[in-house]
């Protein structure tokens, strides 16, 4: 009998989440930051300098769980594609080494935000949302050249760089904070 009140109470509790609406759909947007912190740094030995494109859409799967008519909560998946320049120079002084590197690194990254949302209006629906993103940089390709002397011998070489792991990229997932605001019609 334990088993057959336990599958009611199961059932009766599982009935209100039938009503709600569950949705997918499509997402394309503008981000409004840089994808990269760039620009110079310098030392005694050195300077480094970065730059990148900033790509202007962000395109992805969304689908969202409506709770009531105003709550509710949403996870995306949206990709983008990424890439910047980088400008290493290096210079030992103690001995007369140096190296001087320039890479053009291009790629893809997936965004994984997931969101609680709510809803103001019945119509129009202006909605805020907020909650926690993961970043994953994933396949990329650095193509350049890097060149290494010596002051003391008047010695240089230079050889071409292609890689699938630069080394400005080791880490691949990056978590973070999401906020969003639109508005929804109909």
């Amino acid at each position: 009998m334990s088993q057959y009140r336990q599958a009611l109470w199961v059932f009766v509790f599982a009935l209100p989440v039938w009503g709600q609406g569950i949705h997918f759909g499509l997402k394309l947007g503008v981000p409004l930051t840089q994808y990269f912190e760039t620009g110079v740094s310098g030392s005694l030995h050195g300077t480094a300098e970065y730059s990148a494109a900033t790509r202007r859409y962000t395109l992805g799967a969304s689908g969202e769980w409506r709770m009531t008519h105003a709550f509710g909560f949403e996870a995306d998946a949206l990709y983008h594609r990424m890439g910047y320049v980088g400008l290493v120079n290096y210079f030992d002084s103690a001995n007369g080494n140096f190296s001087n590197s320039a890479i053009d690194v291009k790629g893809d990254s997936l965004d994984f935000p997931v969101m609680a949302k709510y809803r103001f209006g019945r119509v129009v629906r202006p909605y805020v949302a907020g909650g926690g993103v993961l970043r994953y940089v994933g396949p990329v390709r650095g193509r350049g050249e890097q060149t290494i002397g010596s002051l003391v011998t008047r010695t240089s070489f230079t050889s071409p760089l292609d890689t699938a792991d630069p080394s400005e990229l080791r880490k691949r997932f990056y978590p973070g904070l999401t906020v969003a605001g639109g508005i929804e019609i109909g």
